[in-house]
């Protein structure tokens, strides 16, 4: 692991805390509402489509061959293939990666808001919030050891890449 991934994910927590502070409450809201779609979204593409399998869906590298074209067309930029895109299980840990730096900063958020806002007295909100940042700073961990992975090119294990009840659910499916 890298510092610069623990530094990345205390500046993910930093910013998702600072955020309630800086902006109204009302943008506030709506950030963490697409942030929340977008970690939904991500989830469910990583267990239906991404985990358990060996090769990469049609789709996704119809996708990715796409942004390389759009990046050469307008940007005159030419990528060669990603390693994640030549594994379903690299691309899941792409993805799980993505859905932890939204998280991080959804729980740094949640932590300020608690902490200020929320209806149960100063010590309870206190407590509250400070119980918030500490699980916010666990996932920055978490995310230190995704971002280690995917610098290495390799691919998660089984059960950091998905909870095992999720796990067991998505065998079943199958």
């Amino acid at each position: 692991m890298k510092p610069g991934h623990i530094i990345l994910g205390a500046a993910l927590v930093g910013a998702g805390a600072l955020t309630p502070l800086w902006l109204p409450f009302g943008p506030v809201g709506g950030i963490a509402l697409l942030a929340l779609m977008r970690i939904c979204w991500l989830e469910d593409n990583i267990v239906s489509d991404l985990f358990g399998r060996d090769r990469l869906p049609t789709g996704y590298r119809n996708t990715a061959a796409l942004r390389r074209l759009f990046l050469m067309r307008w940007f005159g930029i030419w990528s060669e293939e990603s390693r994640a895109e030549q594994s379903a299980h690299l691309m899941a840990t792409a993805m799980r990666a993505e859905v932890q730096i939204w998280g991080t900063l959804l729980l740094g958020l949640a932590a300020t808001l608690t902490a200020t806002a929320a209806p149960f007295g100063p010590w309870v909100n206190g407590g509250l919030g400070l119980g918030l940042f500490v699980l916010a700073l666990s996932r920055a961990d978490r995310l230190a050891v995704t971002l280690a992975h995917c610098d290495a090119g390799r691919a998660l294990p089984d059960h950091l890449l998905l909870p095992r009840s999720r796990r067991i659910l998505a065998e079943r499916k199958r």
